[in-house]
């Protein structure tokens, strides 16, 4: 695996790094695989240990990206598996049998076995695994104890709209008061995306086109409170896609009326006509919003109005996975080949642009004191 750095608006590139590995004592058995592997990596519970399976060696490889590139690799007897987004703990999926195991303790954190076969299933805290069968999403919350079966839940039916549907995300906000479930539907040679928005307030769902969503929190210039924003993103017909910025309810006293922002981006001529978004990654702290395509093309807009400032492409490749750095505020992407790709905004030329090209004064100010070098 070979790790690039691309810079917006640059095309000048750090020199790949190489990431090596070793292997680690290994068992049959999930649980005494984890506790080799807790065992043999020692210090592996920072934010930026990535988790993968490996499926021809049917093996589990922690990735450790602050440890020098180390890896340590055992085998599992598990279909998938998802790292803890705030704890050191991994869960593994067999079947429909779910184990969780904190790998700093060593230690069986729940295990639970379902009723029916999960085909989607994801973190959505430092404490709930949501599960998506074929009718309904169930949270599975593990701050409950060990009982996992009282600790499962059934939250809503999934919408008609996506019963022939793959479904490919579920996130949630902070407070999971607005759910969002993702499926894809391949319609007449293209690919269509459907998303239902569940409000655990009203229990009601609403189906929206997108190809893409995220939530965030976001306080917008003049309120005194922070918001729930809801960040969609979708390719229309031709070369026209759609960015929707919407306030979520339920209105804060203190704030203005709750709003929604709607934005244009275009791709290019030379897009493949199945090219679509697949993630949009929000740094509120940065006020930008950042989409990725799935054939390595990245839209950067802002926040506050969803305008678009800028486009590149940071891979020629498949992209298949996308998070926030944690640390930068910029969007890490694996791509099919294997290669990390990781793109930051460089401040005084984003700034810059948006004065002297898109000659929106206003926006660039606001950037320049949200940004971080």
């Amino acid at each position: 695996m070979s790790l690039d750095r691309s810079r917006c608006r640059s095309s000048s590139r750090s020199p790949a790094r190489r990431v090596g590995s070793i292997d680690a004592a290994t068992s049959p058995s999930i649980a005494s695989a984890i506790a080799a592997a807790a065992a043999a990596s020692n210090g592996y519970t920072r934010r930026a240990l990535v988790s993968f399976r490996e499926r021809l060696q049917c093996s589990l490889t922690m990735l450790n990206l602050y440890g020098g590139g180390a890896t340590v690799r055992w085998k599992v007897c598990a279909d998938s598996v998802k790292k803890n987004p705030g704890k050191p703990w991994v869960a593994l999926k067999a079947g429909q049998q779910l184990e969780v195991y904190d790998m700093e303790r060593k230690v069986l954190v729940s295990k639970h076995k379902t009723s029916f076969p999960v085909i989607f299933w994801t973190w959505i805290g430092a404490s709930v695994i949501a599960l998506v069968s074929d009718d309904a999403v169930y949270h599975w919350d593990l701050a409950h104890g060990s009982d996992a079966s009282s600790a499962q839940r059934r939250l809503f039916a999934r919408h008609s709209r996506l019963d022939n549907a793959e479904i490919v995300s579920y996130v949630a906000d902070d407070a999971h008061r607005w759910c969002a479930l993702l499926g894809l539907i391949e319609n007449d040679g293209a690919v269509q995306g459907v998303v239902q928005l569940y409000s655990t307030d009203e229990r009601l769902s609403q189906p929206i086109d997108a190809h893409a969503v995220s939530f965030a929190t976001y306080t917008f210039d003049g309120n005194a409170h922070p918001s729930t924003l809801l960040c969609v993103a979708l390719r229309a017909c031709g070369r026209s896609g759609k960015v929707h910025v919407v306030e979520l309810g339920p209105h804060v006293k203190g704030n203005g009326a709750l709003t929604t922002y709607s934005e244009t981006i275009k791709f290019t001529a030379n897009t493949s006509k199945y090219d679509f978004p697949i993630a949009t990654e929000v740094s509120s702290s940065q006020r930008l919003v950042y989409i990725v395509t799935k054939y390595g093309h990245l839209f950067l807009c802002e926040l506050e109005t969803g305008m678009f400032l800028c486009q590149i492409q940071m891979s020629r490749d498949v992209i298949f996975a996308t998070l926030l750095n944690s640390e930068t505020q910029g969007v890490i992407g694996i791509s099919r080949n294997g290669q990390v790709l990781l793109v930051d905004v460089k401040k005084e030329e984003i700034v810059e642009y948006i004065k002297k090209v898109l000659k929106k004064p206003k926006i660039a100010s606001r950037m320049e004191t949200y940004i971080n070098t």
